[in-house]
């Protein structure tokens, strides 16, 4: 099932690129956690059975995706 779905191994090659970055400490330990967590909560919610507990992991995806732009962001604006 995983193979076949793209947004899940996208995921997994951004969190594969996150690892590369250089940021601040505290904010690469956040970027870490948030990108793993946008792969696993795809992987998850593409195994539920019902439209609405899908939805709820993908909205959690999203918005692991919000956080790692965000630490992005304020990393880029700290050099």
């Amino acid at each position: 099932m995983l193979k076949n779905f793209r947004s899940y191994q996208l995921a997994v090659k951004f969190y594969k690129l996150c690892e590369k970055l250089k940021a601040p400490k505290h904010l690469q330990d956040q970027l870490l956690r948030a990108s793993s967590s946008i792969a696993l909560n795809l992987a998850e919610g593409g195994e539920r059975v019902t439209d609405a507990d899908r939805r709820r992991f993908y909205r959690m995806a999203m918005g692991s995706i919000r956080e790692c732009q965000t630490i992005r962001e304020c990393s880029d604006t700290w050099g």
